[in-house]
């Protein structure tokens, strides 16, 4: 009988091992999703007819062109430059900073 009441006692404890314990209040924060996922900036074109660029810099090929008011995603950056992503195109490509609004070069 002792052997039976302690193999009952271990199997309760070890069924309940895998739970977790959320307090009251942390619910949200720990079961919402993230609200941005999305770790890329947005930038904004500001030219009426912008060419996009196969590399940071005029000298490179033009691959492309967007226009104002279109969003791109900054994947990245040179002097001067945004290496962007166009959701529309699945098209990544550079473009001159000076053009866009809605992000900052770091200095």
């Amino acid at each position: 009988m002792k052997y039976f009441l302690f193999s009952l006692i271990i199997i309760v404890l070890i069924s309940g091992c895998g739970n977790t314990l959320v307090t009251q209040g942390a619910e949200s924060s720990v079961l919402s999703p993230a609200t941005n996922s999305n770790p890329f900036q947005t930038v904004y074109v500001a030219g009426r007819n912008v060419n996009l660029r196969q590399g940071p810099g005029t000298q490179y090929a033009i691959v492309g062109s967007v226009f104002s008011g279109d969003s791109l995603l900054v994947t990245g950056e040179a002097t001067d430059w945004y290496k962007v992503y166009i959701p529309d195109k699945s098209l990544f490509a550079w473009i001159y900073a000076g053009l866009t609004t809605g992000a900052v070069l770091p200095h």
